[in-house]
């Protein structure tokens, strides 16, 4: 509850600034922000990632405008992955457990990708191009796989 606040509160508030997820081992609550630009319309860039736990990686690439990745990771171990470039792309990772491993890729317009792991031991991969694809994967239990592609 507290990373959806977090992530409303700073959607509506659309300051500009630069920060970078440093390190992949946090032993504190933090968050990461990196929001690129926000008023300069070329770029529209916005990436979020809240962290609790040790041992996790959350890795997210930008290459496009009006992109938005929001990464949550509690527990130990968990890796995430968002590669974004296109227009008007949405794209969300929540993290609770150990060792679960969810990977997004996005291009086109519009798309609009989340996953949503608990347990432990689960993967999940999102792949999405065209315009307007919108996918949802919950995984609730331990050593779940599934891979989507939208095009």
């Amino acid at each position: 509850m507290k990373n959806k606040l977090l992530f409303m509160v700073l959607t509506m508030l659309g300051s500009p600034g630069l920060v970078i997820a440093a390190g992949n081992d946090l032993a504190n609550s933090e968050y990461n922000l990196a929001v690129n630009e926000l008023s300069n319309p070329s770029y529209n860039q916005a990436a979020i990632i809240g962290q609790q736990g040790g041992y996790n990686n959350a890795t997210v690439r930008q290459n496009g405008s009006k992109v938005l990745s929001v990464i949550s990771q509690e527990g130990s171990a968990n890796r995430a992955k968002i590669d974004q470039s296109g227009t008007y792309n949405l794209a969300y990772i929540a993290q609770a457990g150990n060792a679960n491993d969810a990977n997004i890729q996005q291009g086109g317009y519009g798309n609009t990708a989340a996953i949503i792991q608990q347990g432990s031991g689960n993967k999940a991969n999102i792949t999405q191009y065209g315009t307007q694809k919108t996918a949802v994967v919950v995984q609730r239990q331990s050593q779940m796989a599934i891979r989507v592609t939208q095009r």
